[in-house]
């Protein structure tokens, strides 16, 4: 029998659970500031030197070996991780989604993993329309539970999600956080819309480089939330013809690489130095931490070619 440090009850299974609460019975990690063990509070702090020791979330990754690979990391300015990503295989078959969470809202961080769960449930589907409705009602409802805070500021996150059924590709998404097409050669084609302030008034008539140093670039102009009101995820589907990759990110990447010769060549820089995809994955949020690192960073790297004919 193992003694349960959260409940003190010595009725176990085995080494792994706790039979009473459920709680994990594996070593607490020590702190790496002062070496306490098992000193780390739920928020990431320590409770004997309050130091920040880290959270799982800080770094992230999900290596599917050469179909996929995702990566997501705090970057250097934020105190915690706010983007949340999910990323599943079944062959050739890539279901992935990204969410960015709003800051300046209440629990962000939530809002985020809430909506990449929400969403991947139902991407098997195919139908990424639907998955990213069932995002947005799902955030949507973290209003109304757990802490009371969320009311007067509801979790809000933006989102970006594809399906790819061999040389298929369909992409859906609300706000910022984008779809890009990297081909062998030349530059990116970006794949979906910001949601934003810049892009809205560009479309108007406004000049694009002036509209994009304007402190209002990056202001969202739709989101997943309850305060969000009714918003229509949109959508986009290609067939492959020549080989290349889809990428998905958050702006904690495409901030640094806002143009698109400039984004292609850092992804197949990253590639080509690497050798595979989750080590690719892996230098392009290292590429971001160096140029600044001012925002979470989630990248996912998909290889997409085209069909054999028969």
């Amino acid at each position: 029998m193992t003694d349960c440090a959260s409940c003190a009850d010595e009725r176990t299974a085995g080494a792994t659970f706790c039979e009473v609460c459920g709680r994990s019975l594996a070593p607490e990690p020590a702190c790496e500031h002062c070496g306490t063990p098992g000193g780390v509070g739920e928020d990431g702090y320590c409770e004997h030197c309050g130091m920040l020791a880290g959270r799982e979330r800080d770094h992230l990754e999900t290596d599917c070996g050469a179909v996929a690979a995702s990566v997501t990391d705090r970057g250097l300015r934020h105190h915690r991780n706010e983007d949340a990503m999910w990323l599943v295989t079944r062959g050739s078959e890539v279901d992935v989604v990204i969410s960015d969470g709003v800051s300046s809202s209440f629990d962000p961080d939530v809002a985020s993993l809430t909506a990449v769960q929400a969403a991947g449930d139902l991407l098997p589907a195919g139908d990424v329309a639907a998955a990213i409705s069932a995002a947005q009602a799902a955030v949507a409802e973290l209003a109304a539970s757990g802490d009371p805070r969320r009311q007067a500021s509801n979790p809000a996150c933006t989102i970006v999600s594809a399906a790819v059924r061999g040389d298929a590709v369909t992409v859906g998404w609300i706000g910022d956080s984008r779809a890009y097409w990297v081909p062998e050669v030349g530059p990116a084609e970006q794949l979906t819309e910001d949601d934003s302030w810049a892009t809205h008034v560009i479309a108007l008539g406004a000049d694009p480089e002036q509209a994009m140093r304007d402190p209002k670039a990056h202001a969202i102009t739709a989101w997943l939330g309850a305060d969000a009101g009714k918003v229509t995820p949109r959508t986009g589907e290609f067939v492959v013809g020549d080989a290349g990759h889809l990428v998905l990110c958050s702006d904690g990447l495409w901030n640094y690489l806002t143009d698109p010769a400039a984004f292609a060549a850092a992804v197949r820089e990253g590639l080509r130095e690497q050798g595979t995809l989750i080590s690719a994955a892996r230098w392009l949020a290292d590429y971001a931490n160096t140029a600044g690192g001012a925002d979470n960073i989630t990248v996912a790297l998909i290889p997409v070619s085209p069909l054999a004919k028969e």
